[in-house]
């Protein structure tokens, strides 16, 4: 590749990276599947073409890691791997049984991919794939290791790439507005790194203590599986969802945070199990927190609360995520929990790699940390008026129709009961569960998301009554 220069270290990993590199163990790979559904014919060679010229911007996508001892401290740093020559695998899938979903169908086709050793001491953590599909579209993905990259960089290349094969394929720039910067308000919190590494022991376990009622399943407890769902909306149900959120004002973040205590409360009625506190975790943009050099993964969470009382009332049970929400915004929690991953890492960075490691894999199964990297990033919605709307103008590049947008964090949350993603793509709302097969099972995971997308469409703040 040009303007890579072998054995050039882009950077040093940051703490948070860091523990992700260290978190490679048979169950979690940390791996974020992402990519389009295409229809039209795929030019090859313009791909791998616009892949070259792209990846000069995301030089740790071609890099592994290795460790060096900089300032009398061990640590880890990105390197040009010298035999990488990224280019699209090519292949073809056969849906084959229409039962499972379209991700458990991919990660069949993709075993040996997925399920590879993707020790960044050994390779690098990036794949690339064009598949052919039966019915004669293509789906685009990218593999990427979350030490690389997060949601928004994911988001980014891909917006990128596809700008490079327009430009080889028409000869022209797309026409795509430019995404402005996200805004900065920088959060200067006082360093010290074995207070943080404290706080974060103390809040990582608060999170066993107080446990939050979640929808009673009958998963296996002996499974490490992850049950992966995906549903989306049509595009009347998914206006239907914008109105709820217009209705009740404030951010959507809000309206999931109602509809997934909603659908709660209602499956466990069904079960006649009361209702009790819920406690949701919401991602955060930490790029909005502070700036790069201290957050490794640009997200985080913050920790919604809400009572069944509250539950009871549409107005009040909306004022009472937002108020809370913001309480949690306010007091920097999200910020201290990231801080203090990173400072964990600086703590035990005198130690031998392989015991640094051990340490990382105990604490990379706390269920807190596959929220702190949650994987989902940001797609581009179009500006009308000067406001967001629930549609992307990502549809067409290079003649090619862009049908559907996939991302999928593989084995990252695995240890989390159920985790949630949502974003638009075309006007329709993509719904995804992640569920832990050792709290549901498949059916019970697909019959939770089909339930969540009803409340979502009909009341997300309908609340239950006993």
């Amino acid at each position: 590749m040009e303007g890579l220069e072998v054995g050039v270290a882009p950077r040093m990993l940051d703490g948070l990276t860091e523990l992700m590199v260290y978190s490679n163990y048979p169950q979690a790979k940390n791996i974020m599947v992402s990519g389009f559904d295409l229809e039209g014919e795929v030019d090859i060679e313009a791909m791998n073409s616009a892949l070259s010229h792209t990846l000069q911007s995301f030089p740790e996508f071609v890099s592994s890691v290795k460790e060096a001892k900089i300032e009398g401290k061990r640590r880890l740093i990105w390197f040009r791997h010298p035999d990488f020559d990224p280019q699209f695998r090519l292949s073809q899938m056969e849906l084959g049984d229409p039962s499972p979903s379209f991700q458990h169908s991919l990660f069949r086709h993709l075993s040996r991919s997925v399920e590879k050793d993707w020790d960044l001491l050994r390779t690098v953590p990036t794949e690339f794939h064009l598949i052919h599909r039966a019915n004669g579209s293509s789906t685009l993905l990218s593999l990427v290791h979350h030490a690389a990259a997060d949601g928004w960089t994911l988001s980014t290349f891909s917006r990128e790439f596809l700008a490079r094969y327009h430009k080889i394929i028409t000869g022209e720039d797309p026409r795509w507005p430019r995404v402005g910067k996200v805004k900065r308000q920088p959060v200067e919190l006082k360093k010290d790194k074995w207070r943080d590494a404290l706080f974060f022991a103390r809040n990582s376990l608060t999170r066993y203590v107080n446990k939050a009622i979640l929808p009673k399943g009958t998963g296996n407890r002996q499974e490490v599986g992850v049950h992966y769902v995906k549903s989306v909306l049509s595009q009347e149900e998914s206006d239907r969802v914008l109105a709820h959120v217009s209705t009740f004002g404030g951010p959507f973040v809000d309206t999931l945070v109602g509809a997934v205590s909603t659908a709660v409360d209602k499956w466990n009625a069904s079960l006649n199990i009361l209702p009790g506190e819920s406690v949701i975790c919401v991602t955060v943009q930490m790029r909005g927190r502070y700036g790069q050099a201290e957050a490794g993964s640009n997200s985080s969470s913050i920790v919604v609360t809400t009572l069944p009382d509250d539950r009871t009332n549409p107005e009040l049970f909306s004022r009472s995520v937002a108020d809370r929400r913001q309480e949690q915004f306010d007091n920097l929690n999200d910020v201290r929990t990231c801080q203090a991953a990173c400072s964990l890492t600086d703590t035990v960075r005198v130690l031998p790699l392989s015991v640094r490691q051990r340490i990382a894999h105990f604490v990379c199964q706390m269920p807190l940390i596959p929220i702190l990297i949650a994987p989902f990033g940001s797609m581009w919605p179009e500006i009308h008026d000067g406001r967001r709307t629930g549609d992307s103008y990502l549809k067409q590049a290079g003649g090619l129709d862009l049908t559907e947008f996939h991302t999928i964090p593989y084995k990252l949350g695995y240890r989390c009961p159920l985790v949630f993603g949502i974003y638009t793509f075309r006007k329709r709302i993509n719904l995804q569960l992640i569920a832990s097969a050792r709290h549901f099972t498949w059916a019970e995971a697909e019959r939770f998301v089909k339930l969540l997308g009803d409340v979502l469409v009909e009341n997300p703040f309908g609340g239950v009554r006993f």
